[in-house]
């Protein structure tokens, strides 16, 4: 058990940083410990009175209340539409609630409980695929929001779509226009042409999620947002069915609405006791698989940290805590800035080019601040001729796409080697990354 009176493991994260040309406190940190062991005794979830938002204690601790309004915003344009049927609680999630120390996430995601009440579970799951395809919808009306993909349903068997494999039970992502059709092409394990139906998928199976691009014209600003289901059927008698087989646990989410309490409260009853081993399991397995098979060091980073609250490597997670802040971190936000300009470009967006300029602008001052020397000239330079190419009506040449995603990699090496560089510096994260 950590001990945040023992001032030697500290001393040895303080040797780190320095070392690694880390900013660490070691006085902050042992609050930090005091108050995070505190929550870890406490358990369970608490709600701030002053705000009305709730969760649990470690969430809540690490949560800038000051973005509030911001995601109140936010979560009003992206969440499932209301029914009367249906009961919701909406969350901030991931690094967006981690404000208080994660100042530069790279995207904003949502997580939002979805009760359905109806007489089956067949009646349950038509009406959520009936609202999703609504909430996807939703964006082709209204202004300054883009719909950049559904997740809904899972493959009833295998197979082949645009030259990829899918297994039997894998999610199935769909694109707007296959949204809008109902209907995706692929072939069978037979190579026989069949289609999938959007009012054929067993909805709350596999990953329910739903990805936007969010346009603040007056900040200047696009974000990717991104909203995760996790949807149950609530029989007549009051019996609740996960409508994916588990009822996620709340370790990660801080909930906007005080009203929702009651329906948070319901639901978690519900949480498996070992939901929070599967969870540990699961950010093992992600910091294994951005560490080894698909190298994306800051993403292992964050993962670490929850990881590390969770386990009691509590001085670990101290010394990663200071890591976000620092202007190599800062970098990480350029990959999803560009994303969004990506996605944004499209004239039928209908996101103005003002804004896209003004993103454009946010990128080269975040590429100023986090990076020096000849990579700097060299990214700035890249970026300002993206800029010049952005016409009024948002059209672009040919080789603007290939100019941006090289702009792209070249931000996701510098950021990889930033934090990869200072986990490997701490001895005790460096054997732990090897035992994986």
């Amino acid at each position: 058990m950590t001990d945040p009176a023992d001032p030697a493991p500290l001393d040895e994260m303080a040797a780190a940083a320095q070392r690694l040309g880390v900013e660490f406190d070691p006085q902050t940190a042992r609050s930090w410990l005091v108050a995070v062991s505190t929550a870890e005794r406490e358990q369970g979830w608490a709600q701030d009175a002053q705000t009305g938002t709730f969760g649990s204690h470690i969430a809540l601790a690490d949560f800038d209340a000051g973005d509030l309004d911001y995601f109140r915003r936010l979560a009003a344009r992206v969440r499932l539409v209301r029914h009367p049927d249906v009961e919701s609680a909406i969350a901030i999630a991931g690094s967006s609630a981690q404000g208080l120390i994660q100042l530069f996430p790279g995207d904003v995601d949502f997580f939002e409980r979805v009760n359905v009440h109806a007489p089956t579970e067949a009646a349950a799951r038509e009406l959520l695929r009936r609202l999703v395809r609504e909430s996807a919808l939703r964006a082709l009306a209204e202004r300054d929001i883009v719909l950049a993909e559904t997740n809904l349903g899972v493959y009833p068997w295998a197979a082949t779509r645009q030259g990829v494999t899918y297994a039997e039970g894998d999610s199935i992502l769909w694109t707007p226009d296959e949204v809008v059709a109902g209907v995706i092409a692929v072939q069978d394990a037979d190579g026989q042409a069949r289609q999938l139906n959007w009012d054929g998928v067993q909805a709350g199976l596999g990953w329910s999620y739903l990805g936007w691009i969010v346009a603040d014209r007056a900040a200047g600003r696009i974000a990717l947002v991104g909203l995760m289901l996790d949807a149950t059927w609530e029989a007549p008698d009051g019996t609740i069915t996960s409508l994916d087989g588990s009822i996620d646990s709340f370790i990660q989410e801080v909930y906007l609405e005080a009203e929702a309490l009651p329906l948070f409260t319901k639901l978690v009853r519900q949480v498996d006791s070992q939901a929070a081993q599967v969870y540990i399991s699961a950010m093992r397995g992600q910091v294994q698989h951005y560490t080894r098979e698909e190298p994306s060091y800051c993403k292992a980073t964050k993962r670490l940290y929850n990881l590390f609250r969770l386990t009691d490597e509590l001085e670990a997670a101290a010394y990663l805590r200071e890591l976000f802040d620092e202007p190599g971190a800062q970098l990480y936000q350029a990959d999803g800035l560009l994303e969004a300009v990506y996605l944004a470009h499209d004239p039928a967006s209908d996101i103005d080019r003002e804004t896209v300029l003004r993103q454009l602008d946010y990128v080269m001052q975040v590429v100023t601040d986090a990076v020096d020397g000849p990579a700097e000239l060299e990214l700035l330079a890249a970026l300002r001729g993206l800029r010049a190419k952005v016409r009024p009506d948002l059209s672009v040449g040919a080789d603007w796409d290939a100019e941006l995603r090289a702009v792209q990699t070249k931000c996701r090496a510098l950021v990889n080697e930033y934090f990869r560089v200072r986990l490997y510096g701490l001895p005790r994260i460096a054997a732990f990354l090897e035992s994986l």
